[in-house]
This record gives structure tokens, sequence and C-alpha cells, in this order.
């Protein structure tokens, strides 16, 4: 038996073995026997990945996805049965995109609702909005003292060693502010 050295589409050399009358072997590449594979068994993915998601272009973009993680790998000899290898990676990506998509619906959901009082951006902007101007009709220093307080979450001691006043001018100046906010705001929060 005689050896013929070839080359693939790839440039990767085959080595065909001769039998006895001179012909060649056909020995198929890599590439061949992963195209033949895909054209025998494309039909059957595709709808292993439908009957899981039941979306055709989901389906189609799963097994796509799958061909695509499958064949570097086969390329390099590290799978040994292809069929079920690409069975098992359709399945893998339809569970993966499930779980993808369960991720952004629940960070939309999660954006889109301020947890802490169950109010939506758009109703926080409006109240953010409503409060910022209530502070600017605030004089600047009972301003400073609330904001310093409940914004920057300061203890009335740090306040006052932060301005320089006695403790009892930063309770004062903080009970006059919240209460002149209530006057203005609690109008404005009804009427929403």
């Amino acid at each position: 038996m005689t050896i013929e050295n070839l080359k693939d589409a790839d440039g990767v050399e085959i080595i065909l073995p001769l039998d006895e009358d001179g012909d060649a072997t056909i020995v198929f590449s890599r590439r061949d026997e992963f195209e033949r594979a895909v054209a025998d068994h494309h039909r059957q993915l595709a709808r292993l990945a439908f009957l899981m998601c039941s979306d055709v272009h989901q389906a189609e973009d799963a097994v796509a996805e799958a061909y695509a993680r499958t064949w570097p790998k086969f390329r390099r000899g590290s799978i040994d049965d292809l069929r079920p290898y690409l069975r098992r990676a359709v399945v893998n990506q339809i569970y993966g995109g499930f779980r993808r998509r369960y991720v952004e619906r629940r960070e939309a959901e999660r954006r889109g609702v301020d947890w802490r009082d169950g109010v939506s951006h758009e109703n926080a902007t409006e109240d953010a909005q409503l409060v910022a101007s209530a502070l600017q009709s605030l004089p600047s220093n009972q301003r400073v003292v609330v904001v310093l307080r409940y914004f920057e979450d300061l203890s009335e001691d740090e306040i006052a060693t932060a301005l320089g006043v006695p403790a009892g001018t930063v309770k004062s100046r903080c009970a006059r502010g919240l209460d002149q906010l209530r006057r203005v705001l609690t109008p404005a929060m009804d009427m929403q």
C-alpha cells in the first residue's frame, strides 16, 4: 500500500492511503464530515429547538450558534460523536436563551420600579423634580442642613461640626426646613 499526499480546502495536508490497484481510499476531512453531519441532522436539530422554544427564529439562531460553538472543538478532534454533541449544544443554547431573557425581563422590571415604594421611574423623576424645586424654595441655611442630613446621611453632630454651628441650631433649622417641605410637597403629591 502506498500513500498519496493532498491538501484540503483549508490547506491542511490529507494523507490518502492507496489500495492495491493504486486507487485512493476516500477519507473525509473534518470539514467535510462536519458539513455532512449538518446536512444530515439540521432538520432534526431545528425541530428539537423549535419544540423547546416555540419560536422559529429563536430555534434557527440556537442551531446556528450550536454549530458555531461546536465546529472549533470538532476540528481539533475533541468530539468523538458529533450528533449527540450537537443535540446537547442546541439544548444548552435554548436553555441559555431562556435564562438570558428571564434575566433581561427581571432587570427591565427592576429598572421600571422603585422598590422602596413601588413608584415607576417616570413618577420618581417627576417626584424628584418636585423635591428639587421644593428644596430651592427653602432658605439656604435650612436647605444645607436638610441636604446634609437626608441626602448625605450625616448625623446632627457631624453637620454642626461641618457648619461650625451648635447642634441645637442644626436641629431647629432641620425641623423648620422639613415643615416647609411638607407644606410645599403635600399639595403637589396629592395632585398626582
